[in-house]
């Protein structure tokens, strides 16, 4: 058993797919299966339960999976901390974001960072919803940015701010002329929906609240980004429902105000304290 396998094994227990998980950690899915056999047959237990149909952690899995969290995290600690020992300063501030969280707030609080220390570099990486737990835990990322309601537990956090879920449209769409728009006002629209198995906590909000209002989505496309979505509005292709703020502008593209309001609150996420952390905190 090593810190790769333990990696590997938090991203397959966080996703709970094989594929899926294999491809975030730049394996075969057999070879995945492998690890986790082989992982299993070292521990002399079974940690996963697994159909043709679906894939769960048993009790000896969540169990497992709260111990590995914490071992990896202590390793990435401890060569951090090396590595912050051995140079004068902060050197490097890596920034994972969730798809949809790279808000206003959050490009104010990179910039008072990098006021304060302009011979950092910092970087930044989209992530999937289910991926921050893992990429804090491999060292991945310093710190992340997520929607509150999908962070893993056992890691610290702190709000940065809320955005309201708004109605965006083509344009000249003849929903402008009903702002503040209801969702029940989208039956019959196509409409523009986030990939679930990247952005699950959006989806099933979404999803959530139609059923709430009545009436079941036509659905125009999934996408993968904001960016996309904002795109295929602009070009007819549907209507989105996202977490923009009311007033951004985007060539082609009309954002409007949802009634009744719901918001999506997001938080900066992260696994230890290590200098360049402990620095963004104070700024915060």
């Amino acid at each position: 058993m090593n810190l790769k396998t333990l990696s590997a094994f938090i991203v397959l227990a966080e996703v709970l797919h094989f594929g899926r998980a294999a491809q975030q950690c730049g394996m075969s899915q057999p070879a995945m299966s492998r690890l986790l056999s082989e992982l299993e047959t070292e521990l002399g237990v079974k940690l996963l339960n697994r159909t043709s149909r679906d894939v769960s952690l048993t009790s000896a899995g969540r169990g497992f999976l709260d111990s590995a969290r914490k071992a990896v995290a202590y390793a990435d600690m401890a060569i951090r901390a090396a590595k912050a020992g051995a140079v004068d300063g902060i050197d490097a501030l890596t920034v994972g974001m969730v798809i949809g969280t790279a808000q206003p707030s959050v490009g104010k609080l990179i910039a008072k960072f990098k006021r304060a220390h302009p011979e950092t570099r910092v970087s930044l990486h989209q992530l999937d919803e289910r991926s921050v737990g893992a990429a804090l835990a491999n060292g991945e990322v310093d710190v992340a940015i997520a929607w509150d309601v999908s962070i893993p537990s056992g890691l610290y956090r702190q709000h940065l701010g809320t955005v309201p879920m708004s109605v965006l449209v083509q344009s000249g769409h003849e929903l402008e002329k009903k702002e503040p728009v209801s969702l029940s006002d989208l039956a019959g629209y196509p409409i523009i929906l986030p990939d679930r198995d990247r952005q699950p906590v959006i989806y099933d909000t979404y999803r959530r609240y139609t059923a709430e209002a009545g009436f079941e989505p036509v659905i125009a496309i999934d996408v993968s980004t904001m960016s996309d979505t904002l795109a295929m509005v602009a070009g007819g292709v549907g209507v989105g429902n996202a977490p923009v703020v009311p007033g951004l502008t985007y060539p082609g593209v009309s954002v409007l105000k949802q009634s009744p309001e719901f918001e999506l609150s997001y938080e900066l996420v992260w696994a230890h304290t290590v200098p360049s952390v402990e620095s963004l905190l104070k700024l915060c």
